[in-house]
């Protein structure tokens, strides 16, 4: 009899999870001032990114002769996307994105390279 109880109070926790709605973990700020592209390079990784006005985008990457992308959005001082970094502007209209210790600063280029232009269209 005891198991009824605690059956019926797991579905109604159950439940009410399963009914919420989902809704992004960061919601985008608007950054009309980094649209565009940059690129950043820490130890042996370059980091190409394309970052919308409205505070979206996307980061493609090189490790060991492959390249990969995801998507990335900035959420007030943060960028999110490989991790959730802090993100830094500089005076010269550069920034830096930090996490774990480490910045990589981030410069506009036009240079993206053949494999992240598919993932870097606008």
């Amino acid at each position: 009899m005891k198991k009824f109880p605690a059956l019926a109070l797991l579905s109604l926790i159950l439940g009410g999870c399963a009914t919420s709605p989902t809704t992004p973990r960061h919601a985008p700020t608007p950054t009309p001032d980094l649209a565009g592209l940059w690129v950043g390079k820490a130890s042996a990784q370059t980091h190409t990114l394309l970052v919308r006005p409205d505070g979206t985008g996307t980061v493609c990457w090189e490790s060991m002769g492959k390249y990969s992308a995801m998507p990335l959005t900035i959420s007030g001082d943060k960028m999110i996307g490989l991790t959730d970094a802090t993100l830094k502007r500089n005076a010269d209209g550069s920034f830096a994105q930090c996490s774990w210790g480490v910045c990589m600063e981030m410069k506009r280029t036009m240079d993206v390279p053949a494999a992240c232009r598919a993932w870097l269209k606008r």
